[in-house]
């Protein structure tokens, strides 16, 4: 009885169709990260309209105090999200200031708040009062130090775009110039809203 045998190319395409090409799957981003990403565009959002009302309605305006408070929060998730594009001992130092640097902002709109409240201005007095003074320092101290850590992974524009923002922010706020803050505020949203599209990754 004659027997059937596959010819040897049918053979190949069975075996071709019958094995599953591999797939590769991209994980979505956490609820997290979406925050942290979202955070470096909405901080320095809110921080321009903080410059502007305090531009417009004074630097012992109370309800502006208000919103620095919240604005501070705000440059605190995107402190923590700069924190996490860098690494090694630069990553542990910039967390010490970053968290400094958020408590120093929040406290200068504590005291903005107190002083609209009719309760003592602390840039005035002395003592204790100096660390209070010395925290806000921390602020743009961050961003600096942001900028030096991710110069390599970004753009020739972008670090000295950021460290202009953090050199100019002391310089606006301790001389409450509000033309200069806000100012200082655009070079800021710039910066940091850019920062996501073009840093590149590590591995490459």
């Amino acid at each position: 009885m004659p027997t059937l045998v596959a010819h040897p190319t049918e053979r190949n395409a069975v075996m071709t169709t019958s094995t599953p090409a591999p797939t590769i799957a991209i994980a979505d981003p956490s609820p997290v990260d979406r925050l942290l990403d979202a955070s470096l565009l909405l901080a320095p959002l809110a921080y321009l309209v903080v410059d502007s009302c305090y531009a417009v309605r004074g630097w012992d305006d109370g309800m502006t105090a208000a919103l620095h408070i919240v604005a501070a929060g705000l440059y605190g998730l995107a402190a923590l999200k700069l924190v996490s594009l860098t690494s090694g001992r630069t990553q542990a130092a910039l967390l010490v200031i970053a968290v400094l640097g958020v408590i120093g902002n929040a406290g200068v709109g504590e005291n903005t708040l107190h002083i609209a409240t009719g309760g003592n201005d602390l840039f005035d007095e002395h003592g204790p009062a100096n660390l209070f003074k010395a925290m806000g320092f921390f602020f743009p101290l961050t961003f600096l130090v942001t900028a030096v850590a991710l110069r390599r992974r970004t753009p020739a524009w972008w670090s000295p775009l950021l460290a202009l923002g953090a050199v100019l922010f002391p310089a606006a706020h301790v001389t409450n110039t509000g033309w200069l803050a806000v100012t200082d505020a655009v070079v800021m949203l710039l910066a940091l809203g850019a920062c996501a599209r073009v840093i590149d990754d590590p591995q490459d």
